[in-house]
């Protein structure tokens, strides 16, 4: 590379991180859902329990993205859609305990789904979107396995008799 170009470079690069302002969060304070979780994989057509938090975020005076403190928030109507295609399913979710909520959802169809949560009350609100993954369930060929199995059985031990059989003649 020549001199004047990487002097060019290394100009344009100062320049641009003198002009950029620092990136902060984007956090102010407010009501923020912290996410969803679940003890076990979404499966086709078992109950899933998940979870969904809620905080009340403090930021430091007059410092946006600079957080004070965070503290559960118990007395709100949180609310899941998930959607894939034209699938939907709503569910309402219980407080339970420490800012954790708690829901229960069947869901028809393998896939990704798209899941809209959103936890209010009369002065608050805060949404997340998030995508989950539903998977087959694990057992769904299992009864064609053990038939499958059984007719194998059978013609390994009709074979064997057949063949001893045979022998003895």
């Amino acid at each position: 590379m020549n001199k004047k170009v990487c002097y060019s470079f290394v100009f344009l690069f100062f320049v641009w991180m003198m002009v950029i302002p620092p990136a902060e969060a984007d956090i102010e304070n407010g009501w923020y859902i912290t996410g969803i979780s679940y003890e076990k994989q979404f499966m086709v057509g078992t109950e899933t329990v998940f979870y969904v938090g809620v905080v009340d975020a403090k930021t430091k005076t007059g410092q946006i993205g600079a957080l004070d403190s965070t503290s559960p928030v118990t007395g709100a109507v949180v609310s899941a859609v998930f959607t894939k295609d034209q699938e939907k399913k709503e569910v309402t979710l219980t407080h339970d305990q420490n800012g954790e909520y708690k829901g229960q959802v069947l869901l028809p169809d393998s896939g990704e789904w798209i899941v809209s949560i959103k936890a209010t009350d009369d002065h608050h609100k805060s949404d997340l979107f998030t995508a989950i993954k539903v998977t087959e369930s694990e057992t769904e060929g299992l009864p064609f396995l053990i038939i499958l199995l059984g007719f194998a059985t059978l013609a390994v031990v009709t074979f064997i008799y057949r063949t001893r059989r045979a022998k003895t003649r």
